[in-house]
């Protein structure tokens, strides 16, 4: 890649120097550009014609549709007087989505035909949106530089211009938080009765708390490490293998095993989010068996336990892609 040089003429410098703002950067090259080249045979005819610019066709780049505009005496809206002005319009907009957005860097070409190679402009990353679908440079070339035959931009009144688009596709994962504003309180009770003769897990029917819906789980004779010493107490997120993996809830639970006797109960409390994988949360160590059995602590009468959840919905979060 070959950097202007002492070889090329000192006023592209200038142009530099009168938009640095836009923060040019301007190069050799001897390869043509990529996405769309316009050949103009007459081109003083077109500057003489009192055209105030030229529209090329629509070209494909970046998965986007484009127009080249050219203004061969520049655009005088945007003090682009005694240069050629060019820009980059973005079309075909009835079939993009609402909010749309494309982030582009673009390179516009002057092709040199005397030493068969290109003057490339490169301008800052631009956003094209409904609001502003053209952007560009309107002092791209002067005409002073433009029709120096010695040059070679303009020979036998021909000239080539071109134009490349890069799209910057946004990748960037961004966090939506919801804090959920209720005072409601969701309190149930289950009574497990023939609690000695289950052998397997015992598994609620379904309730909805804060629009998601959930089970308790119950480990009669404990869980995994806990099993044979401990009853295990869980609560299910059913709505857990509905979720992608940037989803989860927050949720504040206390399961309650209720002493029948003295009316007291034995409380374990968390706040834990649930998420695809962790759709379960709870207790392996919830109660020893022994104490579960105990007749005298009021929890297991006549065969039967009575759980209790409290449960309340406090945060729904997710990760989306900000494109």
């Amino acid at each position: 890649m070959e950097y202007i040089d002492l070889h090329c003429p000192s006023n592209i410098e200038s142009v530099v120097l009168e938009d640095e703002a836009a923060e040019l950067m301007m190069e050799i090259r001897d390869a043509s550009p990529t996405h769309y080249s316009l050949k103009i045979e007459s081109f003083s005819l077109l500057s003489e014609s009192g055209i105030d610019k030229f529209e090329s066709n629509v070209f494909n780049a970046g998965g986007y549709k484009w127009k080249m505009i050219i203004y061969p005496n520049g655009n005088t809206r945007e003090n682009g007087s005694g240069h050629i002005s060019v820009y980059l319009a973005i079309t075909g907009l009835n079939s993009m989505r609402a909010g749309w957005e494309v982030n582009a860097i673009f390179t516009f070409f002057v092709f040199n035909q005397l030493r068969d190679n290109y003057l490339s402009v490169r301008g800052k990353m631009r956003r094209f949106q409904p609001i502003k679908t053209l952007w560009g440079l309107p002092k791209f070339l002067s005409h002073k530089t433009f029709k120096d035959p010695s040059n070679g931009y303009l020979v036998d009144d021909k000239c080539v211009f071109g134009a490349e688009i890069f799209i910057i596709h946004r990748q960037a994962i961004g966090e939506c938080l919801s804090m959920v504003k209720s005072n409601d309180l969701f309190k149930r009770q289950w009574k497990i009765c023939n609690f000695s003769k289950l052998r397997k897990d015992w598994l609620s029917e379904e309730f909805t708390v804060g629009g998601y819906n959930w089970k308790l789980l119950v480990y009669p004779q404990g869980n995994v490490t806990s099993k044979g010493c401990y009853i295990s107490i869980y609560l299910k997120f059913v709505n857990a293998k509905d979720f992608n993996q940037h989803q989860k809830v927050k949720a504040n639970c206390s399961i309650n095993l209720k002493d029948q006797i003295n009316g007291a109960c034995k409380k374990l409390s968390y706040c834990e989010w649930f998420s695809s994988t962790a759709p379960t949360w709870g207790f392996s160590g919830y109660m020893p068996l022994t104490q579960l059995y105990d007749e005298k602590n009021g929890y297991l009468v006549k065969d039967c336990i009575v759980v209790e959840v409290d449960l309340k919905v406090v945060f729904k979060h997710s990760v989306r892609n900000l494109s």
